[in-house]
């Protein structure tokens, strides 16, 4: 009996290495968002220091300017932030959209994958009862030639 040969195994081929390229798409996308998370939290961290700083400063006694100062980059820092918040709420949208992808595209190898398991269990039984009514087939014909090689030789 021939091997077994799945009709479909480019496409399954070719699903995969899409589901492949979206995992990789994916990773990325996460790492960005990741990176932009971090971004995030510094920008936080900065203005936390610098309006503590500012508020101490303030409690000791600091000139008109220098509170106009303080102000104007804790403004900016504000500002930053909300850009840098509008950034990451775009990454996470689109690192979803992209895990969506992912997700339908695993589905779609995952059913050619188990088709081609159906199919290789049917070729394997087939290919069992091939092997059985050979065996049947010759042990049949053996008997039959033991039995007429015994019915020349009584003759």
């Amino acid at each position: 009996m021939k091997k077994f040969v799945f009709a479909l195994d480019k496409v399954l081929d070719y699903k995969e290495q899409v589901e492949n390229n979206l995992k990789n798409e994916y990773s990325q996308i996460a790492k960005r968002v990741k990176d932009q998370e971090q971004r995030l939290e510094q920008l936080n961290m900065e203005f936390a220091g610098c309006r503590n700083e500012f508020e101490a400063r303030k409690k000791q006694g600091c000139p008109v300017n220098v509170m106009i100062t303080y102000d104007g980059y804790l403004n900016s820092i504000r500002m930053r932030i909300e850009a840098e918040k509008k950034i990451l709420e775009e990454l996470k949208i689109e690192e979803e959209r992209k895990r969506q992808e992912m997700v339908r595209a695993k589905v779609e190898t995952s059913s050619f994958e188990r088709l081609k398991e159906k199919k290789k269990a049917e070729y394997d039984k087939d290919a069992q009862k091939q092997e059985e009514k050979f065996i049947e087939e010759f042990v049949s014909n053996l008997t039959s030639t033991r039995n007429a090689a015994q019915q020349a030789s009584a003759v």
